[in-house]
């Protein structure tokens, strides 16, 4: 509401200041036709003449001109203000075009009237938001410095405006001269008006922006909360589809192999035929459990890993993350021939993969390193990137989560956040796994 206000007000002070400069620019169009003729009339040309330095140009040019060139700058900032115009090359055209206009205009007034270019300043700060914009302001000022009688003269031979007003008698020029200070006053006033609240109208837009921002953040932290609390949410529905299964699979085999071995306590001694078949079926009992572990296990095994190898499946999630950000990755693998057990594999795999999310959801990083190599039997994993960092660092659910698979495989994690942050990881290696 207010904004709309601003632009409104704006848009009412620049007609009023197109209207005025019509007033001015008639006003001194007429100054120099009308002082012709009565130069004419009163058979003073001789005299009017011989005090001018330099021969005036056609009076009716002075007259014409001027009007018609205001009145296509006044087209211009019309359709401007109608039609908006998105093409910045267009946009440049223009301004160039709108300036080039008032030069002309003043330069046809002898250089009496340059408060023309006030109108250009406000007509194109309106409209031009890029930095150009301060090249054609720049531009103006320049030429408003410039386009006085005084300084062009030296270089151009032109009349000047005093020489017309003063071939009438005093109060006539008094007369004038307070009409034309009364209405360039007036036009500078109208500038400063459309100035103030120009600069009112920017100063609500960036009390907008600031607020939509604000609104912004605080929905991505909502977010944020909100994915973490789902996952969370996730994570609790696998564990306790985790349990149903070792309930339902190794749970019942215990229950059954506690039983038999229960029976074969009982009976050794007397059937030790029947025990020894008793301990087969504990014996079938015990493998049919340990493939249903197996295969309750194999199910929270990456996808990557069971279509790969950890090196392919590694960078394949890389592939994946820098396709959908701006995080650039470097992989340094420096395993031969290393065929570690599946488990390691798959927390190898969950921490860059908890890693690279941390980077970007909360480092805000843009590059990141990723180093595997093996030193003195112990598989070393060392992740950095250049994000934010943090002196204090407070371990979340992701990072206890790290720390909790790498302590199941006997491994070590630190970190560190003084400097971007880093993730440094061993796991000790047994015989077979890597060659000596």
């Amino acid at each position: 509401m207010f904004r709309r206000f601003h632009v409104d007000s704006a848009l009412f002070i620049r007609n009023l200041m197109i209207f005025v400069n019509f007033i001015i620019i008639l006003f001194f169009s007429s100054i120099i036709l009308l002082t012709t003729r009565y130069v004419i009339a009163n058979e003073v040309a001789r005299d009017f003449l011989e005090k001018l330095e330099h021969l005036p140009m056609q009076p009716m040019y002075s007259y014409f001109i001027p009007l018609l060139l205001y009145a296509v700058l006044s087209a211009i900032i019309y359709l401007r203000q109608t039609n908006r115009v998105e093409d910045q090359r267009v946009d440049i055209t223009i301004n160039l075009l709108e300036i080039l206009i008032c030069f002309i205009i003043i330069f046809m007034l002898y250089m009496g009237y340059n408060g023309i270019l006030l109108l250009v300043f406000a007509d194109i700060i309106s409209y031009m938001k890029t930095k150009k914009t301060y090249v054609f302001l720049a531009v103006l000022i320049v030429v408003f410095l410039l386009s006085n009688y005084h300084v062009v003269s030296i270089q151009i031979p032109m009349t000047s405006i005093d020489s017309y007003i003063s071939v009438y008698e005093a109060t006539t020029r008094n007369t004038l001269y307070a009409l034309i200070n009364l209405l360039e006053s007036l036009n500078l006033i109208l500038f400063i008006l459309f100035m103030i609240v120009y600069i009112a109208n920017q100063i609500q837009e960036n009390e907008n922006i600031t607020k939509e921002l604000s609104m912004i953040n605080r929905v991505n932290r909502e977010l944020q909360n909100y994915a973490e609390i789902t996952e969370k949410i996730g994570e609790d529905k696998e564990r306790k589809r985790i349990a149903r299964e070792i309930h339902d699979t190794l749970g019942h085999a215990l229950t059954g192999i506690a039983a038999g071995i229960d029976a074969c306590i009982a009976m050794i001694d007397l059937h030790p035929k029947e025990t020894k078949k008793q301990l087969f079926a504990i014996s079938k009992v015990v493998r049919q459990g340990i493939g249903d572990v197996r295969g309750s296990l194999n199910k929270l095994r990456p996808g990557a890993l069971e279509k790969h190898t950890f090196k392919e499946a590694i960078v394949e999630m890389i592939e994946e993350f820098t396709g959908v950000s701006e995080l650039k990755v470097d992989l340094l693998y420096e395993l031969d021939d290393v065929d570690f057990e599946k488990i390691k594999e798959d927390v190898l795999f969950r921490v860059i993969q908890e890693s690279l999310t941390n980077s970007m959801r909360h480092g805000n990083a843009t590059l990141l390193t990723i180093h595997v190599y093996e030193k003195e039997q112990v598989l070393c994993l060392t992740i950095e990137d250049n994000g934010e960092g943090c002196e204090t660092i407070v371990p979340g659910f992701g990072l206890k989560q790290m720390q909790e698979r790498i302590g199941i495989i006997n491994g070590d994690v630190t970190f560190d956040g003084t400097n971007g942050f880093t993730t440094h990881v061993k796991i000790p290696m047994k015989k077979g796994e890597y060659n000596d």
